[in-house]
Order: structure tokens, then sequence, then C-alpha cells
């Protein structure tokens, strides 16, 4: 939002302290998947690096890192924005390709997180180069790790693709012209990792990028790598990102809904809602609105656009939200966040493209009246997708309304006290793609009596709360035991806020519990006289209670066992799970017939 102009004490003195939200480690991209083809323009996304369209500094690079996966293989494809384009005319087998422009993808398929790399960690290097532009094995590195390094004679199957744009005076020919990008696209059997198929869905990997360049003769020119994530380092798997498969997963903690609360500017002054756009805007950085390094946060309006061609990147753009949660009541649920935008125009609105915006957390600091594209901090996590169509339609103000879930970002910014924050940009390929939408600014060279009258089109939060409520689950293995042998009962819980009651009344068929073991609470007891389990506790919402404990079966003959555990609260709500066992189980042989 607009801030007034005051002497710098006195903003200081009536402008709360903002404390930074710590970076949660690591960041993470959600990749869907896709039953045949890759539809790149739907494909999860991440970026990193920086670039001016104008200043055409060497050695500022930046990446749009698109992914996705199919049943055949795990495909990533790396759009490098990059004025100075420099390759290895005649490389050799052992010559170092990083030397020259390059990408490099890091995978971890286990997750082990190691400090050095095992067998199950690999990577893939891809050089520029022009002809031919798939699978040049001269221009293309990869190894295993091997417990203490890499493994460079590895050789596993994988194809790559290269494409790139000259500047329009002619190829690029290692001499500096200026030129526009280039882009790399790898493709990675999943046999090649070691597997039949791709990963169920929800499954972790550990994922980095590194980008390489050069922007000058050897021995001269050679510029120092850039990394997604930031934090890291090629020889330690523990610093990567993760890489999850499917999109994102959120499950809120179990709530008895009890409120919605509706945050949004209400006047164009009104910090409650911040908000800038940095990038081309609707001139492709034409004038002195656009630029990578401008700052809009007084604009009335929010962009979103990029494509796969480096050519257009004046045009690309990308939006930053955040909104102060403490019109929220304290010690509640979040069961759900929506923001919601308005949709008024776009490029090209005969012949432009639908845009798929991904809307993502941001947990690093930044400030309204000073961000742009080159400063903007990275996404923590790509969280949820909305398709925006053009806008073909006459304008009816405040525009079309789209909405993306936003649950679990709001969910962990209003846990750990602070405002939450999201990144719109959108994986589109196609140009004349970049969407307009409407800012928390909207109204602001209004009449202040049409302020009212514009708060429809601001940026909207809508929030349902509850209070916690506990649950509970119980478990018992093995699930078939004979007479005098031991079942072991496993009974989970999350905690409310509230003091909780856990009663287990054990079946008769089972013996008194052997030793109680409670992770996460107090000690539990047990009454002979009730054959009966007992605990008590006020664990914090959400904070996990596990107890376990053997019995003995005492039943002779066949005959399935069940008993419930019942959670109640202050409230009375309650929650009760059952397990079974069958005791003393009949054994049927069938017959083994031959054709």
């Amino acid at each position: 939002m607009r801030r007034l102009i005051l002497s710098l004490a006195l903003v200081m003195l009536l402008m709360p302290a903002r404390q930074p939200m710590a970076t949660p480690s690591p960041r993470r991209a959600n990749i869907p998947y896709f039953a045949s083809q890759v539809a790149w323009e739907q494909s999860g996304i991440l970026w990193f690096g920086v670039n001016d369209s104008y200043q055409l500094i060497p050695g500022r690079n930046y990446a749009d890192v698109r992914m996705a996966y199919t049943a055949d293989a795990l495909t990533v494809s790396v759009l490098v924005v990059d004025y100075y384009l420099w390759f290895n005319t005649n490389p050799q087998p052992n010559s170092d390709l990083t030397q020259h422009d390059a990408v490099a993808l890091y995978l971890d398929t286990n997750l082990d997180r190691a400090s050095s790399p095992k067998t199950d960690d690999y990577y893939f290097l891809e050089g520029l180069h022009t002809y031919p532009t798939e699978n040049a094995p001269a221009y293309r590195r990869q190894a295993q790790g091997t417990g203490t390094g890499w493994n460079a004679a590895w050789n596993g199957s994988w194809t790559d693709q290269v494409g790139w744009q000259w500047s329009d005076t002619g190829p690029n020919n290692n001499a500096g012209n200026i030129d526009f990008g280039w882009a790399a696209t790898f493709t990675i059997p999943w046999t090649t990792l070691g597997r039949s198929g791709p990963p169920p869905e929800g499954t972790l990997w550990g994922m980095g990028v590194v980008l390489y360049d050069r922007d000058n003769n050897p021995p001269a020119g050679y510029v120092a790598p850039e990394y997604w994530p930031g934090t890291f380092v090629a020889n330690d798997p523990g610093t990567w990102g993760e890489l999850h498969f499917g999109n994102a997963r959120y499950q809120s903690l179990h709530a008895v809904p009890g409120g919605t609360t509706v945050i949004r500017a209400a006047t164009p002054l009104d910090n409650t809602v911040e908000d800038a756009w940095m990038g081309g805007g609707g001139w492709c950085s034409g004038g002195h609105e656009g630029g990578s390094e401008v700052n809009h946060g007084n604009d009335q309006d929010l962009f979103v656009g990029s494509e796969i061609q480096p050519t257009h990147f004046p045009c690309y753009n990308k939006s930053y939200l955040r909104f102060a949660l403490n019109s929220l009541p304290a010690g509640k649920v979040i069961i759900s966040a929506t923001l919601t935008l308005h949709h008024w125009g776009g490029a090209n609105v005969a012949a432009g493209t639908s845009s798929y915006v991904w809307l993502s957390s941001v947990t690093d600091p930044w400030d309204e009246m000073t961000i742009h594209w080159n400063n903007a901090p990275l996404a923590q996590e790509n969280l949820s997708m909305t398709r925006i169509p053009p806008k073909t339609t006459p304008l009816i103000w405040p525009g079309d309304p789209y909405a993306w879930d936003a649950t679990q970002a709001v969910a962990a910014a209003y846990a750990a006290g602070q405002p939450v924050s999201f990144a719109l940009y959108d994986s589109t390929t196609g140009r004349d793609s970049s969407k307009y939408l409407t800012a928390s600014e909207t109204g602001i060279n209004d009449d202040p009596s049409y302020w009212n009258w514009n708060i429809e089109g601001r940026p909207k939060l809508t929030i349902v709360w509850g209070s916690p409520v506990a649950v509970v689950s119980k478990d018992v293995k093995p699930t078939i035991a004979a007479m005098g042998q031991q079942v072991t009962y496993t009974i989970a819980l999350l905690g409310s806020g509230q003091a909780l009651t856990l009663t287990d009344d054990l079946p008769v068929q089972v013996s008194a519990p052997g030793p109680i073991q409670v992770s996460g609470g107090l000690a539990a007891s047990y009454d002979s006289s009730k054959h009966r389990l007992t605990w008590l506790g006020s664990p914090v919402a959400g904070q996990p209670v596990t107890i376990t404990f053997p019995v003995t079966v005492q039943v002779s003959g066949p005959l399935a066992v069940v008993n419930t555990a019942v959670l109640t609260d202050t409230n009375v709500n309650v929650s009760y799970d059952a397990a079974m066992f069958i005791a003393n189980a009949h054994q049927v042989w069938l017959p083994v017939v031959r054709r």
C-alpha cells in the first residue's frame, strides 16, 4: 500500500516493527503428473538468478525451471536468460563443460540428506551447444554417488534437448555478441534411477539446480555459478532442496468450525494488505514503467506472465502479496484459506493464451516499496495453480474473480505469529499470456467517496478457522495371535490445547498391560479392578502423544478381539478408534491343482 511521506524518525515511531520470518529449510518444488506427454504450460515452476533486459550486465543470469513427470520419466526444463552465450566448440571427453554455459541437475532419490553423495544420488549436466539439438554426448556429463564422491564413469541413460536464441546480428560465434538466452531439457527414465516406474504420489526427493556461465573468451570470462536452493553444495545432499511428486497436500488439524475472517484493504492507504508487481508490466518494460529493478509498490494493478522465449523476457511479470493476520483470534486452527484476485485484462486479448498461475508461499522478508525483480525473495514452495483464460468479454468492474488455495501458507504463518506472503507466477509457455489483475491500491486516485465502491476488486483472503479438537487412533500388531502370545497396542493422539482424558477398557480376552511407554506426555495408569488404562494430559494443539503397551492373549477359541480407545476434552468433544486382532485363527489349506 502507499505510505505517507513522513520524516524518517516519525516513520520509525509510527510503524510497528516486523520481525522477519525465519526461512524454513529446505525449499520445495511440487511437480504434477501427466499420463503421457507433458503439458509444459501446466508444469511446476521455480526460479532463481537476476537479470535486467536493459542493462545487459555480464554475469547476471536468470532461470525458470519447469518440472513434471510421467509414467516413463522425470522431465526438467531450464530456461536461461543470458545475454552473453558461450560454448565449447570442440569438447573432448574430459573437457570441463562447467567452464562454459551449462546447467546441472542433482537428485537424491532416497532423500537421506547424507553429508556426501551416496549411490542413491545422481547428477546430470548439459552444456550449451548448437547442433545436434538433441542427445549430443560430447555436451553431456553424468555421475552417480559413491559414498564419498562422484563416479563420473557411470553411464546412465537419459535424453537431452537444447535450444537457443542468438542476437539479430547473427549467431553467437563466441565473439561477445549480445544474445538472449537458451534452454536445456533433461528427460531421465525411471530405470536410469533404479526404478521400474514413477515414485508414489507424495514421495520426496532431494534436488538441486546449478547454472554455469561464461561471458567472455577463455581464460577470462568465467562467472561464478548460481544455485537453487541458495544453500546448495554439490557434494553435500543435505543442503539440497526438495522435489515433491504430485501437488501439494495439506491436512489441517481437526477442528470445530468457529468463524470466517475476510482480510482486504478497506482503503488504498490501509497497510493490512501490501502488494507489488515486478517485471515488464503491460508495457514489456517500455518507457519508465518497467525494468527489472523498478519498484511498483504503489501501483493500482498487479501483473503475472511468463513464456519460453527468452527474447520476450522484458514481458515477464511476477506479483507479491502480504496479508496481516492479526485480525484472526488466537489459539485457533486454520481450516481453509482462499486468495481471490480479479482479472480485468491481458496481453493481446484477441489472440492471447490461457495462463496457469501458481501461488507460492514466501517466507523471507520483503518490503513493498523497495521490492523489484532482482531483490524479490525466492518462493518457499509452489502450492496451488489456477487457470486464467484471456479476458475476451467486455469489462464489468472489477473484472472476473479467480481463487487460489492458500491454506498451507496461511496456517504456517499463523502458527509462527507472522503475516502471510505469496508470490504469483505462471508456468505458461506461449506468448501474449500476461494477465492484468487489480491491486490493493485500486481506487487510490479516486475521490474518497468511491473507495468503498472499489473495495470489491482488491485482493481478498478468506480464512475459515475453528477450535482445535483432539483426535485419537488405535492400532494392534500382530493382527493374528494364538493363546499365550503377545500383541502390542499403539494409541496415538494429537493435542488440542485443552485438558484431555484417554480411557481404554481392555477386553477380557487379554492380560493386564505390560510396560506402558508414553512419548510426548505424562505417564499412563492402569486400574486392575476395571481392566482400564487411563491417561491425562494437556498437550498443545497438534502435539503428538503415543502410548504403547503389550498384552498377552488369554482365550483359547477362535475369536475377533476388539476394543476401543476413547478421548474426551473439557468441551465434551469425543474422539474414538477401535483396534481388532484375531485370536487362534483357523488355518485353511487349499489343494494344489495342476493343469
